[in-house]
């Protein structure tokens, strides 16, 4: 583990999904694994596959007003893949 994850701070926030007014969707393409994945979160935690997004989704926007585009730029800057020619 790098010094970087040892000293990282936890974030603390609350985000409420019942409270929030749904008023608007959004929809967008994610890869066949990354579903596959969610759905089993939301399995493991007795809630729809909505809820689980909605809640993974507000909590990313938390942390991004707490950090800024380092959030996610972390996220995104993990290297490419090598082609196997």
């Amino acid at each position: 583990m790098c010094q970087e994850d040892s000293t990282r701070k936890e974030h603390a926030f609350e985000y409420n999904v019942s409270a929030m007014r749904k008023d608007t969707a959004l929809s967008f393409r994610v890869p066949r694994r990354l579903k596959a994945e969610l759905q089993k979160v939301a399995l493991a935690e007795g809630r729809s596959l909505a809820q689980v997004c909605e809640a993974l989704l507000g909590g990313g926007l938390e942390i991004y007003k707490i950090e800024g585009p380092k959030s996610i730029q972390r996220l995104l800057s993990r290297p490419k893949k090598e082609s196997s020619n």
